[in-house]
C-alpha cells in the first residue's frame, strides 16, 4: 500500500536532508578508505532515490496528478544534486554515486513499467501526442 502524495513528499524531503547531513557528518569515515568512498557513492544513490521521489511528488502536488518524471529536468536535477553532495566528500564518491544512481534508475524504471504498464518515457510521449491531436 502506498502513502498519499503529500506524506510521501514530506517524508522523502526530510529523509533526503537527513541522508545529506549524515553524509557530511561521516565525511572523514568515507574518505578514510577505498571501500568507504564506494560506500559513500552507494549512500549517494539512496539520496538520489529520495530526491527523485521528492521532486516528482512535489510536481504532482503543484502541477497535476499523474505527472510523470522525464529524463531532462527531474532526473538530471536530482543526479546533479547528488554528484555535488558526493563531490564534497570525495571525487571517487561522486563517480560511484553516478554509477549506482543509474542502476537505481534502471530498476526504478522496471518497477514503474511493471506497476503502470508504461515506462515514464512512453507515458510522456503518449501525453504529448494526445495533446497535439487535441489542438488540431
Amino acid at each position: 500500500m502506498s502513502a498519499p502524495t503529500e506524506l510521501s513528499c514530506a517524508v522523502s524531503g526530510i529523509m533526503s536532508v537527513v541522508v545529506f547531513a549524515a553524509m557530511q557528518v561521516l565525511q572523514d569515515t568515507f574518505k578514510s578508505s577505498e571501500l568507504g568512498t564506494i560506500a559513500g557513492g552507494l549512500i549517494g544513490s539512496i539520496l538520489f532515490l529520495l530526491l527523485l521521489t521528492f521532486i516528482n511528488n512535489f510536481e504532482n502536488l503543484v502541477l497535476d496528478k499523474g505527472f510523470a518524471s522525464s529524463l531532462i529536468p527531474e532526473v538530471l536535477i536530482a543526479l546533479g544534486m547528488v554528484v555535488f553532495s558526493c563531490g564534497l566528500i570525495h571525487r571517487v564518491c561522486a563517480t560511484t554515486s553516478i554509477i549506482f544512481s543509474l542502476i537505481v534508475l534502471y530498476y526504478l524504471n522496471k518497477l514503474s513499467e511493471k506497476k503502470y504498464g508504461l515506462s515514464p518515457a512512453q507515458a510522456y510521449i503518449n501525453t504529448q501526442t494526445s495533446r497535439s491531436k487535441k489542438k488540431n
